[in-house]
């Protein structure tokens, strides 16, 4: 089968490996589509750490090939795959943290990923969708299931008013469930004039454009921040527009090594509350029904759809202007 494989930092292989068997707890799955994520990128450049050699994807769905003797998954099935594994036992799964289980393993991340023809799964991470869905939409179940995350965090009741720093995918998906919640107000904050656009034709009420606007200076009084751009600058800004009492929920990743100043006084006496929000623990079968559900606007998201020959070439630019989601169909 063909893949895309990092060898090392900066270097990609697009070839053939070897297709794998699947043992008992197992599952081949055909994959149908896997989506580019920001996370792809900083592993790519070595700024989130990763096993090496592996291959890459981590947003992915397709058909069940093959089975082991047992299984309760069927050959022909289309599903969803979450692609963080954990022991379920220690204490933190037991709990409901998954995303701190000592023994996390990411498909794409420490192990074979969704970048491939076929991609061996376990069963624990399988999760069918309803019949007749667009396949491209498996590709954003995994995301959707990180931004519902960051919505349980902010316990938003109805009402609120919300920003959203950063317009890339993270940040649309929390537009539209900031909506689906209820929120009054919903700002999205992005340098990018398409993606401004798009927010406001999936729910968003205002955009602000970060280059011609000063953003502390026009926003305040937010009751949530979501930040989702992954930046010094936006995460610097979620404290000033935030409202005393009010909440920051940190979406966004920033390389592995990046250090920012913070003001303890100002957290202090405006209890402000800034909470990170990782992975998708016990939300990605919530994912897969809402994206079943067709309350979300997705296919305004997608941007391009690619092969595997065209996976380096993405990974090696940024996002270019008007680009939001590149899916990748093997």
């Amino acid at each position: 089968m063909r893949a895309v494989s990092l060898l090392e930092v900066n270097r990609l292989v697009v070839g053939e490996v070897e297709r794998p068997v699947p043992a008992a707890g197992q599952c081949l799955i055909k994959v149908l589509v896997c989506g580019i994520c920001g996370t792809d990128r900083h592993i790519y450049k070595g700024e989130y750490p990763s096993g090496k050699p592996v291959i890459l994807g981590h947003e992915f769905g397709g058909i069940i090939e093959e089975v082991a003797a047992g299984s309760k998954f069927k050959v022909g099935q289309v599903v969803s795959i979450d692609p963080n594994i954990v022991c379920g036992k220690c204490s933190d799964c037991l709990a409901g943290r998954t995303a701190f289980c000592p023994e996390l393993t990411a498909l794409g991340v420490n192990i074979n990923g969704g970048l491939a023809e076929y991609v061996l799964t376990p069963d624990s991470q399988i999760y069918p969708v309803i019949d007749g869905l667009n396949p491209l939409h498996l590709a954003f179940i995994e995301p959707l299931a990180c931004s519902i995350r960051g919505l349980d965090l902010a316990e938003l009741k109805g009402g609120e008013r919300v920003a959203v720093l950063g317009g890339g995918v993270i940040g649309l998906l929390v537009v539209q469930l900031a909506k689906l919640a209820g929120a009054s107000e919903i700002v999205l904050v992005t340098r990018q004039k398409f993606r401004r656009e798009v927010a406001l034709k999936i729910g968003a009420t205002r955009v602000i454009d970060p280059k011609v606007e000063n953003v502390e200076q026009v926003l305040s009084g937010i009751d949530v921040t979501f930040e989702c751009a992954g930046a010094p600058e936006t995460i610097a800004q979620s404290q000033e527009i935030t409202r005393r009492g009010g909440s920051i929920i940190i979406l966004g990743l920033t390389a592995a090594a990046t250090k920012l100043e913070i003001n303890p006084f100002n957290i202090v006496v405006n209890e402000l509350r800034i909470q990170g929000s990782f992975l998708n623990p016990l939300t990605q079968a919530r994912a897969a029904e809402l994206v079943g559900s067709g309350k979300l606007n997705l296919d305004i998201l997608i941007s391009k759809v690619i092969d595997l020959d065209g996976v380096a070439a993405v990974l090696d630019a940024p996002p270019a202007e008007g680009d939001i989601k590149y899916l990748v169909c093997p």
